[in-house]
């Protein structure tokens, strides 16, 4: 959680906000609410992906389903406005990852419009909250590595705006019998 000053123009107001991960959840669209299934992990493990679309020969590795929350809170002067929320997925550097799709590599970026309502029936001064939700169920084709989800509201950023994970590498095959010794 960090307070940063985010705005356009003239308007300046404050936000805080939350980026988590867990490995199942849902939005309740009515009351603004998420329900999340093993909430706040920070390793996941490379899975082998077997099935039809999948070339002969190649087993790629994915991670586990993953979802991506973030909650946002905003004084008033920020509510009911349109702000713009961008999510990108950044590697142990800070690029971008991309990510093999339908017309070539794609990088990781999710930009959506938000608007943070008043909240009714408290006191004036009281935030509005916001919530946003990014469901990966089927995983991400990752390397091994330490990678960062970073959200930007209205194209600022701020480093603990971010959920940092590791993927580790897939377990390594039985190995059965043993190695025969070199021939002197």
């Amino acid at each position: 959680m960090h307070e940063r000053a985010v705005g356009a123009g003239a308007t300046v107001a404050r936000v805080k906000l939350y980026v988590l991960l867990a490995e199942r959840g849902a939005q309740n669209g009515q009351n603004g609410t998420v329900s999340l299934l093993s909430v706040g992990w920070t390793v996941t493990h490379l899975r082998r992906v077997i099935g039809p679309g999948v070339p002969a020969g190649i087993a790629p590795w994915v991670t586990g389903p993953q979802v991506v929350v973030v909650f946002l809170e905003a004084e008033l002067a920020m509510c009911n406005r349109q702000l713009s929320l961008q999510l990108e997925l950044l590697n142990e550097d800070g690029a971008v990852v991309d990510i093999p799709g339908p017309s070539g590599h794609q990088p990781v970026r999710l930009d959506q419009p938000l608007m943070v309502p008043s909240p009714a029936g408290v006191p004036t001064g009281f935030p509005g909250r916001a919530t946003t939700m990014m469901e990966l169920p089927t995983g991400l084709p990752l390397a091994p590595g330490i990678y960062r989800w970073q959200a930007r509201v209205n194209g600022r950023a701020e480093d603990d705006w971010s959920a940092l994970f590791y993927v580790a590498a897939p377990p390594q095959p039985p190995t059965f019998g043993f190695t025969p010794p070199a021939p002197e």
